[in-house]
Parts: structure tokens; C-alpha cells; sequence
């Protein structure tokens, strides 16, 4: 089957005695740049999360030991899954490797469907105690009252932004009055690229077209001249990258500028799991960091595990893997905090997050460190 082809849903990941039990609802599937003038205060903020990060210990060796109240109960927990997503691998790779049976951690995996937005609903309404997703999905659900924590994140650097070779769009401010392609409205690569438009001058509501093609048509639409530009995340648009890497070039996304040095992906957990199963929420917590640090160390085992789930080969899912930045995972502090604060600022400023939000307030309040 092509890479990037639609495929028939994958099953959930297969248990590891004794942690695991697995239900399905209902599934469907996801270096130049001209670098921009980062703001003064921005890169305070940035220096402060690089010195903070030379100080963090390492994680699954230097993470304090769990107290008498974080003990997990073996309860267990309901864990959002969306098949194919790479930004989720922590969470097989935990399992295959035993990561959560290690800390106690009885998961149930929960798979509905593919839309990013549905994993933040999912885990608002109960339905799982605790979902991996972008934090600038998370972020407008939780100014607005939705009651999820961050406890971490795991990884950055999977969304891009790609254009033909040779044409006149080469960074984001050329990208005035074009066509753009985009998976959904609602995807969090269409976020991300309105922030980076509105910080250049560029009004993505009215001075960009928006066009939706699913995930195996975005590169067609812009070789066919449909779209100028298409924005997508991991895998699939960096299957469509490698399809067309003599035609194509990446002019932007999470791999640049101040993104290289922030997480893109949190663990959410609901805050009432949180509030009364603190212990089993530290120990998902402490098995994903550790996940994530061993995925950054061998990104061709963690890629072969992967093959279970997605359709795309393994050397191709193992060149992805290198390509994030899973060395930006850590525990909730204050570390993240200022990323949080980061990616607040940006949706404030195109307008996602109201204008009297305290983003900074609100960054601190929407994380909690489940494991000191």
C-alpha cells in the first residue's frame, strides 16, 4: 500500500501481559529557512528554557522517586489513541518496551477517531483520563474552562510547511494573497501557520486562501499549482516531502527559528484524575518521558514497533523519528511553563486566545507536576 495512502484502521497495540486490555470505537488515521527576527523578549525566553534544560536531570534516571501518595492504585487508565499518529509513539514504544508495567501503569487504550480536536474532547468529557496532543490544540479548549492538565510533554518539531523549488514563495511572508493547502480547518498545522502569517503582517483570515485536501492529496494539489503552499503534520506530510523532495522545499514549520527549541506535543491529563488518582497519573507520566528518551535513542527499533501501526515503511518512519526533537521532553515546571506562555502569546496574538487572557497565569495553571 502507498505511504500516506488511507488504510484500514490498525488495531490497537497489542497487550503486554498483564497491563493491557485494548477497545476500539471507531478509527481513522497522521534545511533552510530564512529565519525571522525573534523578539527581544522572546529570546529571554528562550535562553531561559535552554539554561533550565542544562540543569534538568535526565529522564527515567534523574526523575525523583515516587512518594507514598503518587503510588499507582493498578487501576486502570484510559489512554487516547488515534492509530497511526506519530506524535503518539511514546505511547506503544511504552508498552512494547514495558515502560509501563515498569512504573505500574495499567493502561487500556482508547481509539476514536483521527481528528486531533476529537483526542481534546475525548479526554475533557471522560471518556479517556489522559491524551498526547498539540499544545496549541489544547490551549483555547483550556482558556475556556476545560478541565485537563499538563503533566509533560514529549516531543517538537512535526509540523511543516512546504512550496515548489524555485518559486516565489520561500518563507512565510511571500505567502501574501496565496492559495494554502491544509489536512482540515481544525488542524493544528492551519494553527500554527496563522500564527507565523500574523506575525509577519499577514491576515490569515482574509489576505490567504484556506483549501482542504485530505492527507495523500496535499502534494498533488500544490505540484498541480491548486495551492502555492501546504501545511501539514507528521507523517503524512513528511511522506509527501520525500514523494516530491526534488520538486518541493520546506520553508517553515516546527523544525526553525525559536520552534527548535520548543515541545509541541503535552500530555494532557484530566484534572479530576489528576485530583484522585495522582499516583497512577505519575506513573503514566514517568513511563511516557522515559519512552520518549528511549525513542530518541534508538529511532530504528522505536520505528519498527511503529510498523505495526502505520502503513509507511520502516526506514521512512525511522528518518521521521530523527528528524523531531525528542530531546524537548520533560516534566511538568518550569521549563514548561514558559513554553506554554510561548505558544499563548502566539495564539493571543492572531487572536485564538481573548486579549485580557494572562497567559502567563494561565500556563501555570493549566500544569502540575505529578511527580515531585
Amino acid at each position: 500500500m502507498p505511504a500516506g495512502r488511507p488504510h484500514p484502521s490498525p488495531p490497537c497495540p497489542p497487550p503486554i501481559q498483564p497491563v493491557t486490555r485494548c477497545k476500539t470505537e471507531r478509527h481513522a488515521m497522521t534545511h533552510s529557512l530564512h529565519h525571522r527576527t525573534i523578539d527581544p523578549s522572546r529570546r529571554r525566553l528562550l535562553r531561559g528554557a535552554a539554561a533550565l534544560a542544562v540543569g534538568a536531570p535526565l529522564i527515567g534516571v534523574g526523575l525523583p522517586s515516587l512518594s507514598r501518595a503518587q503510588q499507582p492504585t493498578g487501576e486502570v487508565i484510559k489512554v487516547g489513541w488515534n492509530g497511526s499518529g506519530i506524535c503518539l509513539i511514546s505511547q506503544p514504544v511504552a508498552q512494547a518496551k514495558g515502560f509501563f508495567e515498569k512504573h505500574g501503569a495499567n493502561v487500556e487504550f482508547v481509539n476514536f477517531g483521527s481528528g486531533f480536536a476529537q483526542g481534546v474532547e475525548a479526554v475533557a468529557a471522560g471518556k479517556v483520563d489522559t491524551y498526547v496532543n498539540f499544545i496549541l490544540q489544547y490551549l483555547k479548549p483550556l482558556e475556556q474552562g476545560v478541565a485537563v492538565k499538563f503533566t509533560g510533554t514529549v516531543h517538537g518539531g512535526c509540523i511543516r510547511v512546504l512550496a515548489k523549488n524555485g518559486a516565489q514563495e520561500v518563507d512565510y511572508a511571500t505567502l501574501k494573497g496565496k492559495s494554502i493547502g491544509v489536512p482540515s480547518i481544525d488542524n493544528p498545522a492551519k494553527q500554527f501557520l496563522s500564527v507565523e502569517l500574523q506575525k509577519v503582517g499577514i491576515n490569515p483570515q482574509n489576505e490567504v486562501e484556506w483549501k482542504v485536501f485530505p492527507n495523500d492529496l496535499l502534494g498533488e494539489a500544490l505540484s498541480k499549482g491548486e495551492v502555492q503552499a501546504v501545511s501539514g503534520v507528521d507523517p503524512a506530510i513528511y511522506v509527501t516531502f520525500r514523494q516530491h523532495k526534488d520538486e518541493f522545499a520546506e520553508i517553515g514549520g516546527l523544525h526553525f527559528g525559536e520552534h527548535q527549541q520548543l515541545a509541541c506535543c503535552a500530555i494532557g491529563v484530566r484534572e479530576e484524575f489528576v485530583q484522585n488518582r495522582r499516583g497512577d497519573a505519575a506513573a503514566f507520566t514517568r513511563a511516557l518521558l522515559e519512552s520518549a528518551q528511549w525513542v530518541s535513542e534508538n529511532p530504528d527499533e522505536a520505528a519498527e514497533i511503529f510498523t505495526q501501526y502505520s502503513p509507511i515503511e520502516r526506514p521512512i518512519l525511522a528518518e521521521i523519528i530523527r528528524s523531531h526533537t525528542h530531546d524537548v521532553h520533560y516534566p511538568a515546571g518550569d521549563r514548561l511553563v514558559q513554553h506554554l506562555s510561548a505558544y499563548g502569546k502566539d495564539l493571543q496574538e492572531v487572536g485564538i486566545l481573548r486579549r485580557r487572557t494572562d497567559v502567563d497565569a494561565l500556563a501555570r495553571k493549566v500544569s502540575v507536576d505529578v511527580l515531585s
